[in-house]
């Protein structure tokens, strides 16, 4: 859809080798005339160990259970060296499991995970009851 559109684009996901994803990346933050304005990232491959500086926007397409891998992606563009303001994205699915993988991931922000006292019993069954909620409501 975007190169229909004349946008140029770079996609990167697992299926990528390392050498193509390093050249990806490279014609992505380092090209001066900002040919390539477009770099596609799964979650998974673009949430750990990358600098993307020459992003100024981050688009979360899929909630995900754990709130600070979306938290370790959108840091990719929010690094030592951005000179640009960074906006976010995150697209929702009204009436879908996702509204309640939201509600989760607030839930999930606002308490303690772990305490010293806690049993490891009690941390499976709070991920249970979190499973729980997702499906049922």
């Amino acid at each position: 859809m975007l190169t229909e559109n004349g946008i140029q684009c770079r996609r990167i996901d697992g299926r990528i080798s390392i050498s193509d994803r390093t050249e990806r990346l490279s014609e992505f933050q380092f090209d001066p005339d900002n040919r390539i304005p477009v770099l596609l990232l799964s979650i998974e491959t673009g949430a750990v160990g990358l600098t993307l500086t020459a992003a100024d926007r981050v688009h979360i397409v899929e909630p995900q259970w754990n709130p600070s891998v979306e938290q370790q992606a959108i840091g990719r563009a929010l690094r030592i060296g951005q000179t640009r303001k960074v906006t976010i994205i995150k697209y929702i699915v009204q009436n879908t499991v996702e509204e309640n993988i939201v509600t989760l991931q607030k839930k999930k922000s606002g308490l303690a995970k772990f305490s010293l006292d806690s049993r490891a019993e009690d941390t499976q069954n709070e991920g249970l009851d979190d499973l729980k909620f997702v499906l049922d409501n």
